[in-house]
């Protein structure tokens, strides 16, 4: 929970991946007489301050719909870096986003991208580049083999330029193509319907 000078009350919140978790949320501060200025992805910002009862009670209300509050000031920079790129890749659809990864990151953690970088490489003995990398082809992964979508409209919800930039990324991270994956998802159909018959 954060306090800016405007006495306004920015909260950050656990699960909150979706556009439908934003209204979820929305819809429950409102419930609780708070005034919601701004709701994104894993944060809302409330008009006015609010007290430790309200947190309380927000808390316990959010926690029912599957959801709670993450308090900033336990977390180290590369645990909320974590937190923020492990959010993100669990959206349904990256393509919403029009802001790149980098700013929205520095935006929610109020650092340089630099800082929050080599805060993580230190602790987490990777670069934060490439565990992003290493995010972005796990969801790659989902959509290849739970999703009939071309492989031009995986390219597009997880963010890529291109399918070949995909392409590419993809079979330097794992060592195999995406058509592999594709296939993986076949055999797997294939195998659910032997078993239904």
């Amino acid at each position: 929970m954060t306090m800016n000078s405007k006495e306004t009350t920015r909260l950050r919140i656990r699960g909150m991946v979706c556009a439908r978790c934003i209204d979820v949320v929305r819809d429950e501060l409102s419930r609780l007489g708070l005034e919601v200025t701004e709701a994104d992805l894993g944060q809302v910002t409330l008009r006015n301050p609010v007290d430790a009862n309200a947190l309380t009670r927000i808390d316990e209300v959010l926690a029912h719909q599957g959801f709670s509050i993450i308090d900033d000031h336990k977390l180290t920079i590369h645990q909320r870096a974590r937190l923020f790129v492990d959010t993100y890749f669990g959206q349904t659809d990256l393509s919403e986003s029009r802001t790149r990864l980098s700013a929205q990151l520095q935006a929610d953690l109020g650092l340089e991208y630099d800082t929050i970088s080599s805060q993580f490489a230190k602790a987490e003995g990777t670069t934060l580049e490439k565990y992003i990398i290493s995010k972005r082809i796990d969801k790659v992964k989902e959509w290849l083999v739970y999703s009939d979508n071309t492989l031009t409209d995986i390219a597009y919800r997880t963010g890529y330029s291109s399918v070949q930039h995909l392409s590419n990324q993809f079979r330097q991270v794992t060592g195999l193509t995406p058509s592999y994956f594709r296939q993986v998802r076949q055999q797997k159909l294939a195998l659910q319907q032997q078993a239904a018959t």
